[in-house]
């Protein structure tokens, strides 16, 4: 679940491939279910072709790869090598020959002949440099008619847990706003995301809400920090002050009675004309 983002150091691929284990810890009980939410509004039907972009460990290309059956094909793409890696072995395991994993800026992918039947993206185009011209980008990978499927946060998900880990970083050194958040901030209602579908030239636009909590303990919370993008956060950071980060972390969390990850996701999908 990154970015298309141009590959170098200190990109959010290179972010995403150092928490990779971290990441795929959370698959179970956050990734894997939005992943199939996502794929369940995309509802790909037998024999068709998906892109998957930003495809993380694999979320929502597995269940794709499930529904289009071995006549169809996925092609799931990112940047994040330690994620593709995990989500290649599961393909492995689950037998999905016709799914393929590739490292590639996912924006300069080049679709089939005919363009694909979906493309889904969960919990990525807010991470794009430009959101608007990246997601457009992957708009015009479809044939005509086909459709774009896109997860992204709900205003206010995560809200404790990220509340307490901003502040445990705050004791050591500012945190910028990310880009990401702002970008994120436009598309994190079910009207602006409507919207946003409509703004890209997508025919029709549904939200589909889902909300769901998922237990959290201080290890659980740190794994989920270290494993997704907030993993940026501590960059550079001395050993001894990512432990103090930890640890203030943890205390926040105790005071404030956060026990369980607020996930509340939208998932928004429209037929491009093509």
């Amino acid at each position: 679940m990154t970015t298309g983002e141009s590959a170098g150091e200190n990109t959010v691929g290179d972010v995403f491939s150092a928490g990779a284990e971290e990441f795929h810890r959370w698959s179970p009980v956050l990734w894997d279910p939005i992943g199939e939410a996502t794929a369940a509004v995309a509802a790909p039907a037998d024999g068709e072709s998906v892109l998957d972009a930003c495809c993380g460990a694999g979320a929502s290309a597995l269940p794709a790869a499930r529904a289009v059956g071995p006549e169809g094909r996925v092609d799931a793409v990112d940047l994040a090598a330690g994620l593709l890696a995990i989500g290649e072995r599961r393909a492995r395991e689950a037998g999905l020959e016709h799914l393929r994993f590739h490292r590639h800026d996912v924006t300069s992918w080049p679709a089939p002949g005919a363009g694909y039947d979906v493309v889904q993206c969960a919990l990525g185009v807010f991470f794009f440099p430009d959101m608007d011209r990246d997601s457009a980008a992957l708009t015009r990978k479809l044939r005509p008619g086909g459709r774009f499927v896109v997860t992204v946060w709900e205003k206010g998900a995560l809200g404790g847990w990220q509340s307490a880990l901003v502040g445990a970083v705050e004791t050591e050194r500012p945190v910028p706003r990310p880009p990401q958040r702002d970008q994120l901030a436009r598309i994190d209602s079910p009207d602006t995301l409507t919207a946003w579908l409509t703004d890209l030239g997508g025919d029709a636009p549904q939200v589909t809400r889902r909300r769901f909590d998922a237990p959290l303990s201080p290890d659980t919370a740190w794994t989920l920090a270290t494993g997704s993008g907030t993993r940026r956060m501590l960059d550079g950071l001395a050993p001894d002050a990512v432990e103090r980060v930890r640890a203030e972390f943890t205390a926040r969390l105790t005071a404030g009675g956060v026990t369980d990850l607020d996930v509340r996701v939208l998932t928004g999908t429209a037929r491009f004309p093509g």
